[in-house]
């Protein structure tokens, strides 16, 4: 099957980003290829679009037999999208392309794809995301992951950096603990300025991630030790007593050391010495303290 039949008339002209939405608009098609085959789309998979742009993945997908559900929420894209990728209404074809107008971080994934859309297998992802709003929407992934076998990414290579940094960097924190503990991430490829219009200022990254069925160490509490990972590196350079101070509100600043120590942990460590593995027993400790202190 190959839905590029219908956009082979009907060409999107190409259009002037809008800085306040980070557009940037993907126009190497080597580039392009690279990302379907590090995506690795099978015939017949659904695959969620974030932001399809003019749409030069959404067409890479379709003519890999993808089914593509795309979000976008720029309004002046609807109509251009709609009429390059939709079918005619005397086509006896399955119509392999969904477009969602709105915003990605407002949708209710689960309503979208179980309710509506009755998907009954994970889905994957393939997107050139805003950078502006990386990651909230990596973390959004993470809530609704249960949805998803995998996300291919384009980002900035900062974010990257940080996705793959180890314990005790400067790059490592909140976001290289939170997704990686839920996450196996392929470092992919990196991508010049060039290949966009306008070109970014920066050079950017396509990761692939590998969502785990369960996550990589056991979490007793996830809205818990979401919560302690942003106080952790909200301070990343206080001691570790610091953010905690600001969860135990019941417990004195020495209560609270001398129970780090009999856990095993150093008052006065940075918040980047801890590994995931600590920072997860970190927020049983938390979690068990707070139960006898106070209410979080």
């Amino acid at each position: 099957m190959n839905l590029t039949s219908n956009s082979a008339s009907f060409k999107i002209s190409p259009r002037k980003a809008k800085k306040r939405l980070g557009q940037h608009f993907l126009r190497d098609k080597g580039v392009i290829a690279k990302i379907i085959d590090l995506a690795a789309p099978a015939a017949g998979e659904t695959v969620l679009e974030i932001g399809p742009g003019e749409g030069v993945l959404t067409e890479a997908l379709l003519a890999r037999d993808a089914h593509v559900i795309a979000v976008e929420t720029d309004k002046d894209l609807w109509q251009p999208l709609t009429e390059r990728f939709s079918l005619p209404p005397d086509s006896e074809r399955p119509v392999n392309f969904h477009l969602e107008k709105g915003d990605f971080l407002k949708l209710d994934l689960d309503k979208l794809f179980l309710q509506d859309l009755q998907l009954s297998t994970p889905v994957a992802v393939v997107a050139n995301i805003p950078y502006q709003i990386t990651t909230p929407i990596l973390f959004r992934l993470i809530k609704y992951r249960h949805l998803f076998s995998r996300a291919i990414l384009m980002m900035q290579e900062e974010v990257a950096v940080r996705l793959l940094a180890a314990p005790g960097g400067r790059d490592y924190g909140r976001l290289t603990v939170g997704v990686g503990t839920h996450c196996d991430i392929n470092p992919g490829f990196k991508v010049a300025p060039g290949s966009f219009s306008p070109p970014p200022k920066v050079w950017s990254r396509v990761l692939r991630f590998e969502f785990l069925a369960q996550p990589r160490y056991k979490i007793t509490d996830q809205a818990l030790f979401d919560r302690l990972l942003l106080a952790l590196f909200s301070q990343r350079r206080k001691q570790i007593i610091n953010p905690l101070k600001g969860i135990l509100t019941n417990l004195k600043r020495d209560e609270i050391c001398e129970k780090l120590v009999a856990a095993g942990f150093a008052p006065d460590a940075r918040p980047a010495t801890l590994t995931p593995e600590e920072m997860i027993r970190l927020a049983d400790c938390v979690g068990q303290w707070a139960k006898k202190s106070c209410k979080l």
